[in-house]
């Protein structure tokens, strides 16, 4: 099924081109407006601004809507300057809140404004509600369209009002029980509410003990509830106990597909957040914004690599082949290093560990790196005697992938530990970090026991 839909999605993008390139819009228009939005807004992304604004005014509005939602924020923005503020008014006034806020969370003020007053008043005011809590918080997400009833409802009663609820209702999969006001005091499930005896009190089989989440709750963390506790919507709840809306499952996922993309691009050293932008529609010169200056501190962190081969220049010389083996004894340890910030880092942003257990995970990894080096350091002994090496120089090798190993297992935890203890991302410093310490310090490790073994 994902085959056939690959193919078909290119077959689409083929005939977006031919239209763009001959000019014959009429077929092309139907086409698009029976697509699903996720595969237009796939389509257009991929194209240069001025096509992906022609082909854009081809949609329905009700399409164009959804289609702004799928798109990333770079491409989004370039379709909004070349609308009129009242296209783009009529555009957000079809959307949910949650949506337009995200796409105007990051447009300068004035034009925040111009395009609100564009729209009708009362969506104007929901999108203008959320934008008053922080970016990436929990009140940015939620939509205050959800089902509520009373406890002193029927069973029979609760399911005549879902029937009658609008059709913009985010989800009807759980019912909450309100006190007569905007009070959140108990959640019920439809599947509840359809086997329960008709003429049954909500407030009888409803759940009162409540997992909510404040407004200002980071996004990630929201995330990781809904996913503990397999929520399909987690109701936001002011400190006052109000209910203020719910986030539902579909933007839980975004936010953790944004989180892994974000978490993804530090870890390989790319500053900045990446908002998890399509390929193409990201600007060459952001790109590069983005990864020079981590490269600029890596650039000149590994000139202490050289520094290190010319303090033991003389001892290179004299033994020529030590240098033969320099690859694998640093690869090895910065693969092993690499291996241990995955882990402890995962282990940090599941809250499997914490600051506090510093000291046994730096023991747990130590004990660990012994190991895996007494492991590969009976394989580099080996290996190096198979290369014809005399036993001195090979069990120099062998020693060094020991002592190595266990350093960057045991610098490797320290890394992302002491970096979340100072309240720096440990994805964005670790993994770039960890490679260059091991370049430099595994270098000189064989170095010293080479001096001490051999006596150079």
């Amino acid at each position: 099924m994902e085959h056939m839909s690959m193919i078909a999605l290119e077959i689409l993008e083929q005939q977006v081109h031919d239209a763009l390139e001959y000019g014959e819009f009429e077929g092309l228009a139907e086409t698009l407006n029976s697509q699903r939005p996720a595969d237009v807004a796939d389509v257009l992304e991929r194209l240069n601004e001025d096509e992906r604004v022609q082909i854009f005014q081809l949609l329905e509005s009700e399409l164009a809507g959804e289609v702004l939602t799928e798109m990333g924020s770079h491409a989004t923005r370039e379709i909004i300057e070349n609308l009129t503020s009242e296209a783009v008014g009529d555009l957000f006034d079809m959307m949910e809140a949650d949506d337009v806020a995200e796409i105007l969370s990051e447009d300068v003020p004035e034009l925040k404004q111009e395009l609100l007053a564009a729209m009708e008043p009362e969506e104007a005011a929901d999108v203008h509600e959320l934008l008053q809590f922080p970016e990436d918080s929990a009140g940015r997400l939620m939509t205050d369209r959800f089902v509520h009833v009373t406890a002193d409802m029927s069973a029979a009663q609760a399911l005549d009002w879902v029937r009658k609820v609008n059709d913009d209702v985010e989800t009807v999969n759980d019912l909450y029980v309100m006190n007569g006001g905007s009070r959140l005091i108990g959640v019920v499930s439809l599947r509840q509410v359809l086997n329960a005896a008709p003429e049954g009190r909500v407030g009888d089989f409803m759940v009162t003990q409540i997992v909510t989440v404040p407004p200002d709750m980071d996004q990630e963390e929201v995330a990781r509830l809904v996913a503990r506790y397999n929520f399909l919507a987690m109701p936001v709840v002011s400190a006052t106990g109000r209910m203020l809306g719910i986030i539902t499952v579909d933007d839980v996922i975004d936010v953790l597909v944004h989180e892994g993309t974000e978490d993804a691009l530090k870890f390989a050293g790319i500053e900045g957040d990446p908002d998890s932008q399509p390929y193409f529609t990201v600007p060459i010169l952001r790109v590069i914004r983005k990864r020079i200056v981590w490269l600029f501190l890596l650039f000149f962190a590994e000139t202490l690599t050289g520094g290190v081969l010319r303090l033991f220049g003389d001892e290179l010389a004299s033994v020529v082949a030590l240098s033969f083996f320099i690859p694998l004894l640093i690869g090895t340890g910065g693969n092993t290093g690499a291996q241990t910030v995955s882990t402890v880092i995962r282990g940090l942003a599941l809250k499997e560990i914490r600051v506090r257990d510093a000291w046994r995970v730096l023991g747990r990894e130590l004990s660990s790196g012994f190991l895996i080096g007494a492991i590969l350091g009976v394989a580099s002994f080996g290996r190096a005697l198979l290369w014809g090496t005399e036993t001195n120089l090979a069990l120099v090798v062998g020693l060094a992938i020991v002592v190595i190993c266990t350093w960057s297992n045991t610098i490797g935890s320290f890394i992302p530990l002491a970096a979340e203890k100072f309240g720096v991302d440990p994805a964005l410093v670790s993994a770039p970090l960890i490679t260059t310490l091991v370049d430099a310090t595994g270098l000189a490790i064989y170095m010293l026991i080479a001096k001490a073994i051999l006596g150079i």
